[in-house]
């Protein structure tokens, strides 16, 4: 199973990167729509001279925060790259490292459920991943979280419902643990013990002595 960003998704964020740029040239340079600072006949007030300061450093960080919102939505929507792969070798996550991969071996379960963005407050999907104690797979990847055990995945613009991940993921997990337990099965050994009836053998009776040429002369 590959799991996708959500292309529309990606296309939202590349307009408001967009948006931010504009805004951001129009705070630094323009003023077409932002107030402009305060000025004595073109010549910057020392009130003017602090409000431009303030205006170039928001200037600059709408500028970077649109730079980066927009330059990654089109960089994914050119790569198309899977944001989650689940295959039978364990779960592939874009920003982790050791090739993205985290073994099944070193999974001990997954479901999925939400946690609070601790910046904006917004409620956010996981795929949540806990991991067997000192499995050591993921220390800190980028664009993930990390809880002791137990690494949240952000969900929130998956092309598929993480719900739906989570069960394929299950599923891959417990067909790699009963491939693990086949390996290490031994059947118990069997001893066939086969017995055969047999009729019983008549003993003849005893011959008389005429038979054999005796009796009397």
């Amino acid at each position: 199973m590959r799991v996708y960003r959500s292309p529309l998704k990606l296309f939202v964020f590349g307009i408001v990167g967009v948006v931010l740029i504009a805004a951001a040239a129009d705070v630094m340079f323009g003023h077409w729509v932002s107030t402009p600072p305060d000025s004595n006949e073109g010549v910057l007030t020392t009130r003017g001279q602090a409000q431009q300061r303030g205006d170039l450093l928001w200037g600059g960080v709408m500028l970077v925060s649109g730079v980066l919102l927009f330059g990654g939505s089109v960089t994914d929507l050119v790569r198309n790259r899977a944001a989650v792969v689940v295959s039978d070798d364990g779960l592939r996550l874009t920003g982790v490292p050791d090739d993205g991969l985290i073994p099944w071996g070193s999974v001990g379960a997954i479901s999925s459920g939400t946690i609070r963005d601790p910046y904006d407050g917004s409620i956010r999907e996981q795929l949540i991943v806990a991991l067997d104690p000192g499995a050591g797979t993921v220390v800190r990847p980028s664009g993930l979280t990390r809880e002791a055990e137990t690494v949240y995945v952000d969900a929130h613009d998956w092309s598929v419902r993480v719900t739906d991940v989570a069960l394929a993921a299950q599923g891959a997990h417990e067909s790699f643990q009963r491939r693990e337990v086949a390996k290490t099965y031994e059947p118990p050994s069997i001893v066939w013990e086969i017995t055969v009836d047999q009729p019983e053998t008549e003993v003849p009776p005893d011959v008389p002595d005429d038979d054999f040429g005796g009796g009397d002369e």
